[in-house]
This record gives C-alpha cells, structure tokens and sequence, in this order.
C-alpha cells in the first residue's frame, strides 16, 4: 500500500477518511512532503511538512500496526535552490522517526541528484514529477526492502495494472 504525489495534509485526510481502513497492508510506502515545500516556500514550510509527515505516520501505525512503513526522503525539485534547502533540512529531521523496524528510511536523492538536490537530467518530466528513469531507480532501491518484508516475488504478477484500478484487468 502506498501514497505519494500530494501534500501531507491530503494523504492524512484520506487515510483518517477510509483509505487504510480493511486493508492491512504488510507494507506501506510513504512519500510525502515534497507539495508542502512548493516551489515557493513559506515560512514554516519544513515545520508543516516534518508534522505532517508525523501524523502521517502515527496514523498509519494505529490503522495498521502490523505493517511496516517505508519512509521515503522528502524529494529534491528543480524549481527553486530554497527548497532543495528545505528538502534537505526535513529529510535530516524524519531520518529520526525511523527505527528500523516498524519505520525504514529510504533516501534515493544521491541518485536522482547532486549534493545541491538538482536533479540529473532525465530524472524527472517536468523538473519535479519523476519520470520512468526516476521510477525505475526507485523501484530498484524498494525491491530489496519489499523482498526482505515480503519475500521473493511470485513466478506470475497477480497485481492489478499500476493504475491501481483492478477492474483494469477485466478484457472489454
């Protein structure tokens, strides 16, 4: 199970809302924070995504104490040398909410940009959104992780298509 690509706010609505509920995960995979940076920060934009990503957390681990949580470093952007600053200082604050066992950290920014946080070209489609490269190194640094957690991956892939939406799968 996981979420990304919105504002901490948004994904802790939705999963005090419903999104968790009857699921239990084994493995939840977070990436958020990055939209409450923006690419103008505002004073306190680290504080908000630090609490965020928190209650994110806490809130996962009372709707699934079973799971263990993957939590991603905030992304770098393209868009504004502020906010890669930003981003480094909240990535230095949640590396603490991990401890290695119902909370991993999982940081790939070394390999999607430099030391500054600007992004190697082709990482991403837009300067922010990642592209298949992206994808591609992030799913080989979770491949690890989920088989530790999970196991070697079935022969045959019985998940739905990477739209989430099983019906999907139905031929027409």
């Amino acid at each position: 199970f996981g979420w990304g690509g919105d504002s901490t706010h948004n994904i802790l609505w939705r999963i005090q809302n419903g999104e968790l509920d009857g699921v239990n995960p084994k493995v939840i995979v977070l990436l958020a924070g990055t939209n409450n940076i923006g690419d103008k920060p505002k004073p306190g934009a680290a504080d908000d995504a630090v609490d965020g990503i928190a209650a994110i957390l806490e809130t996962c681990k009372a709707k699934a104490p079973g799971a263990t949580i993957i939590l991603m470093a905030v992304l770098p952007r393209n868009d504004n040398p502020e906010s890669n600053r930003i981003v480094a200082e909240v990535n230095q604050r949640i590396v603490k909410f991990a401890d290695g066992k119902t909370v991993r950290f999982l940081s790939i920014n070394d390999q999607l940009a430099d030391k500054d946080g600007k992004l190697h070209e082709g990482m991403t489609v837009d300067n922010l959104h990642l592209s298949v490269k992206g994808y591609e190194i992030w799913a080989n640094n979770l491949k690890p992780l989920l088989t530790e957690l999970l196991g070697e991956p079935a022969e045959k892939d019985l998940a739905p298509p990477p739209t989430g939406d099983p019906s999907a799968l139905k031929k027409k």
